[in-house]
């Protein structure tokens, strides 16, 4: 675990937001939630984040069009791609988009740990 890393999650669900803030402090990590993608790019905590935690499916930008964001911005941030939705093509796009892990709702936290885990090795 890296105690100084900073986990962003971006959710457009304030309730499912806050609860993934939570446990991942509890998993020993900072964590800071955003409601939308754009909210995350303004307040410039992106250079701050170790690993992003991000919906696919919010209004505004999708949680792969920042991933495209990112990389053109030049940022090697590990994502962590979530969804309730239960499309195998979402998996699929998730993967060839470069997402270092995509999650079905409701998140298994043992998953999510392992998956916070391996993106903040170097």
């Amino acid at each position: 675990m890296v105690a100084e890393a900073l986990i962003s999650i971006i959710d457009d669900d304030l309730s499912l937001q806050s609860a993934l803030v939570r446990l991942v402090r509890s998993l020993g990590y900072s964590a800071r939630g955003f409601a939308s993608a754009e909210e995350f790019l303004e307040t410039g905590f992106m250079p701050k984040s170790s690993c992003v935690i991000t919906d696919i499916h919010m209004p505004g930008m999708s949680g792969i069009d920042l991933m495209r964001v990112l990389e053109k911005r030049g940022s090697c941030i590990p994502v962590i791609l979530i969804t309730a939705r239960t499309e195998t093509v979402l998996e699929e796009n998730a993967v060839a988009s470069g997402a270092h892990c995509f999650l079905r709702k409701p998140i298994d936290t043992e998953v999510l740990s392992v998956c916070i885990e391996r993106a903040l090795k170097p």
